[in-house]
């Protein structure tokens, strides 16, 4: 199937098949008002009944088998049709779990956990952060000691997504004394004896995010992604493949969200100012047709999704503080202006705080000593 008429289907079949109440969030935030849970798995689950998920997946494990560019058509269209897609209830298990999986686990890990992420069974968070360890990722003092054919983990976590409604996680726990050889990833039961989570209250109101507390947790060995020692990579493999994924979120997200500040302030007479917004806007587009380009030649997309994710994200962020800055505030409270306000900021930091993407791309890009 061509690309032009993958899109053309797809646009068909959401126009036929978006529910009203989840179809047409002009500000993407508003998702994190939508309490709905089942209605969102509900939609997770149609959307992969239809072919749209697991797009780039192996079809022995429910997937598509198709090349990477169909998925970010897909990525693209939904967003422009303001529907959940890869991110909301289900987005640590496609975006973070699936990769580590799919890239390095064993054969009955693949059958066991990736039909399930698909169907919407499963509800998975992530165990990466930790108080003293969250953009310095390798710092994480979670330990998980060997005994025998199992590990006993304790420690904590934080800014775990949807940990209160989880089932499982993937769990980035030290092993070793090595900076990064001394780490191995885990796949956690979390209704287990011994984990405790406790919600964290955001600045929109939400609690989204929470903190896990394990004390002696028992892993078995059977439930290592990898091997012992492995952690770092895997850990790398989905980080790359996150920042990809929300890059284009937040990339089609500015695009739209600035469209509809200019058509808000037309109608409140409002001047405004955004020549080089746009040309920046329209410039990372550019660069993300590059990225496009290298999928297309079957390339993988490796630190390139840390220059797609720093500025788009920044450059989201822009696009809601103009909001806040050129409309009054009923226009802000009914129009959610102050939702993507207050959102966008924690988009610089998922997925690699702005400071640490920066040195990334100094690093392994620009070549720059450390």
């Amino acid at each position: 199937m061509s690309e032009e008429e993958f899109r053309r289907n797809l646009r068909e079949w959401i126009k036929n098949n978006a529910p009203p109440s989840l179809a047409g969030k002009r500000i993407l935030f508003d998702t994190v008002e939508f309490d709905n849970y089942e209605e969102l798995r509900a939609w997770q689950r149609k959307l992969y009944e239809a072919g749209y998920l697991g797009i780039t997946w192996p079809k022995e494990y429910g997937g598509q088998g198709l090349d990477p560019i169909y998925e970010a058509i897909a990525y693209e269209e939904f967003i422009r049709a303001g529907l959940p897609y890869g991110r909301s209830l289900g987005s640590i298990g496609l975006m973070v779990v699936a990769p580590a999986i799919l890239n390095h686990g064993n054969e009955e890990q693949k059958r066991k956990y990736l039909p399930r992420i698909l169907r919407a069974e499963d509800i998975w968070c992530q165990g990466f952060s930790e108080p003293s360890a969250g953009s310095d990722l390798a710092s994480i003092k979670t330990r998980a000691e060997e005994k025998g054919e199992y590990f006993i983990i304790n420690g904590q976590k934080i800014w775990s997504s949807y940990a209160h409604l989880a089932n499982y996680m993937i769990l980035l726990a030290r092993t070793g004394e090595d900076r990064y050889r001394g780490l191995t990833m885990f796949i956690v039961d979390m209704k287990q004896e011994g984990i405790k989570v406790s919600p964290i209250q955001q600045i929109t109101g939400k609690s989204e995010f929470n903190s896990i507390y394990l004390q002696n947790v028992i892993v078995p060995k059977s439930n290592i992604i990898g091997s012992i020692g492995d952690g770092w990579k895997v850990a790398m493999t989905v980080l790359n493949h996150e920042r990809f994924a929300v890059g284009i979120t937040l990339l089609f997200s500015a695009k739209i969200s600035l469209e509809y500040l200019k058509e808000r302030a037309k109608i409140k007479g409002i001047s405004l100012d955004i020549e080089e917004l746009e040309d920046k806007i329209e410039g990372l587009y550019s660069f993300y047709e590059r990225l496009l380009n290298k999928l297309r030649k079957g390339n993988i997309i490796e630190s390139e999704s840390a220059i797609l994710k720093l500025v788009a994200s920044e450059l989201l962020q822009s696009v809601y503080e103009l909001a806040v800055i050129k409309f009054d505030l009923n226009e802000i409270m009914n129009e959610k202006w102050y939702i993507g306000m207050l959102s966008s900021r924690g988009r610089t930091i998922a997925a690699g705080t702005s400071e640490i993407l920066r040195n990334l791309i100094g690093e392994r890009i620009l070549k720059l000593p450390k």
